[in-house]
């Protein structure tokens, strides 16, 4: 455990040996899995996972143990702050009693607040704006924050992410950690007699803070596409009233949680599960979302990249589009383009923790960048979204003048493409750049990395 005066902040600890993982969602079960495969013969672990949407069974899934503690508390605040409450006592002992070196998780208050009360150290990760009175619980206490580079620090500030130097950026959507997995050849939905092309359908999260009532727009989506008989469908519910009203559609309702992503063996990933889609679009799977509520930003991010529809036939057309083999194919080529920019959060983590254990400390001097990088740096920041030259300038770091000559030499190279808006000009990096960005990442890996 961190040594620290009572009451003061935690700070980073000089050696770690034990690390304490919390899990409040199913994405956590699943983004930290890898992290503890890959670290579990150098470092203890004590895991403890909420009792919430089949984490238990995700884990047990991936043979991961785990010490179960809390659960959610619903939509209702009071029953929030029972909640709460309950699973700050429960956890509590079984911390002290650990005495880890290091949290790592999303933002699960309770654990972030135990931490912080026992001077242990946390990290966590930043990707949904909305839910700003969790997020100003959460970051005010963590000691490191790993947030996408698409948010700016004001938008952080707002979120109670007060010091620049807490944030470790990286590139990229949080289930970047997907990039690069391999796929297992045993292929579940091939177990469940479902002939391919599969459909694979997560439904609307319906306790979450900033869900509003609650529409039929998916559903009446599923509905039509069986009418249609053109592909199975697997639908993955959250909640037992989900699981009801998808069972009398005949379609397939999945029971049990998978070692993988439940899309990673689909052919089309649908819904209005805002992490599921962005699973799907890393691994490569045409997703149509069918959200319907205000997104949060990577959402927004991702909805350039995928068809976005609250009209049930549309969503149906957008889909049924999808199982077209060619069409399936451009998307998946498109895709990969784009997440072979990406960067890995967790081995971003992962790489933080054996820099700490190697005594090393951050870098904090800069040196003249060469005119190599500069231009890598501007196609990365253009990598995920069209920017206007201010953003390219602040991006890069350079002025004005020195931005002019670069887009022209990246453009006149295929590198770099225009789009003139009635808002002015923006930049986006064209496949080739991605390419070019790819090919130097992959360079320097094989030369640099330890």
């Amino acid at each position: 455990m961190t040594n620290s005066d009572p009451g003061a902040a935690p700070v980073e600890p000089l050696k770690i040996r034990k690390i304490w993982v919390a899990m409040s969602t199913p994405f956590q079960a699943n983004f930290f899995a890898p992290l503890i495969k890959e670290l579990e013969s150098d470092f203890d672990f004590i895991v403890t996972a909420r009792d919430h949407d089949k984490i238990h069974a995700i884990l047990q899934a991936k043979k991961i143990d785990f010490v179960p503690v809390g659960k959610h508390g619903g939509r209702e605040l009071g029953n929030k702050l029972e909640a709460y409450a309950q699973t700050i006592q429960s956890m509590l002992p079984i911390i002290q009693r650990a005495k880890p070196d290091l949290l790592l998780t999303e933002r699960w208050p309770e654990a972030v607040r135990v931490a912080f009360g026992l001077n242990i150290p946390s990290w966590t990760i930043f990707y949904d704006e909305r839910e700003k009175h969790v997020n100003q619980m959460v970051f005010p206490l963590a000691t490191k924050v790993f947030v996408p580079r698409f948010y700016s620090f004001q938008e952080l500030y707002a979120n109670g992410v007060t010091d620049p130097e807490k944030v470790v950026w990286f590139n990229g959507f949080h289930t970047g950690y997907l990039k690069d997995a391999p796929i297992s050849a045993f292929n579940p939905y091939e177990e469940l007699d479902l002939k391919p092309p599969v459909i694979f359908v997560r439904p609307e999260p319906e306790f979450a803070s900033f869900f509003p009532n609650r529409e039929p727009i998916l559903e009446k989506a599923v509905e039509a596409i069986k009418k249609d008989e053109v592909a199975s469908i697997a639908v993955l519910p959250r909640t037992q009233t989900q699981r009801s009203r998808y069972s009398r559609m005949g379609v397939t309702v999945l029971n049990t949680s998978m070692v993988e992503s439940p899309v990673a063996h689909a052919d089309v990933a649908l819904g209005a599960a805002e992490t599921m889609l962005m699973e799907a679009f890393v691994l490569g799977k045409p997703a149509v979302s069918a959200i319907y509520w205000t997104p949060s930003k990577p959402v927004v991010e991702l909805h350039r990249y995928i068809p976005h529809s609250i009209e049930p036939r549309q969503i149906v057309s957008y889909v049924e589009n999808y199982l077209d083999e060619d069409q399936n194919k451009a998307f998946k080529e498109k895709a990969s383009l784009l997440v072979q920019s990406m960067d890995n959060p967790v081995r971003i983590m992962i790489e933080e923790i054996k820099r700490i254990n190697r005594g090393q400390k951050v870098q904090t001097t800069l040196k003249r960048r060469s005119k190599l990088e500069i231009f890598l740096d501007i196609i990365q920041a253009a990598s995920f979204q069209p920017l206007r030259p201010t953003h390219l300038m602040k991006a890069a770091n350079i002025s004005y003048n020195e931005l002019r000559g670069i887009i022209e030499t990246l453009e006149g190279r295929g590198l770099l493409k225009t789009e003139s808006t009635m808002g002015g000009k923006y930049y986006q990096a064209t496949p080739e750049g991605l390419r070019l960005l790819q090919d130097y990442k992959t360079i320097h890996e094989r030369l640099f990395s330890e």
